[in-house]
């Protein structure tokens, strides 16, 4: 039992640096090349964007469009951005406008053509049957 413990408590140690690790690199990059640089090192790392986001948001200097737009450039893609946006309480008007800044400053690097928006669940619905498309929520481009 005692070996179980250790080999756990050793596990979690080496978990805890790793992950202090990532975080003082995230934070240096970001202060010497800027986010786009330290977004773009942590996704190589293996941190997942939840992580990014949720670190990122600490940064005062950093306004949350340019870290989504930092993630969208380093190849993320939209369902990931929205789900660790999600979990973050960032609403979908800074998910959007980060879009809009990647498409701006690195389009080449985007792998989405448009933002992520969720598909609605299957039920009854009010609006009729022109309001999908191919089973996903439809807005007309004319309504922006």
């Amino acid at each position: 039992m005692k070996r179980i413990i250790t080999a756990l408590l050793i596990t979690g140690l080496t978990a805890a640096i790793a992950n202090a690790d990532w975080i003082a690199d995230f934070s240096d990059s970001y202060k010497n090349k800027g986010i786009d640089d330290a977004v773009e090192k942590a996704i190589k790392q293996g941190v997942s964007p939840n992580d990014i986001v949720e670190k990122g948001l600490l940064i005062q200097t950093l306004t949350p469009p340019d870290l989504v737009k930092a993630l969208y450039c380093a190849g993320v893609t939209g369902e990931d951005i929205y789900n660790a946006a999600q979990k973050n309480s960032l609403s979908e008007l800074i998910v959007t406008a980060g879009f809009k800044k990647s498409k701006d400053e690195c389009s080449e690097k985007v792998t989405d053509t448009q933002p992520y928006t969720p598909t609605p669940s299957q039920g009854r619905t009010f609006g009729g049957p022109n309001r999908y498309q191919n089973g996903r929520l439809y807005a007309s481009p004319s309504t922006f």
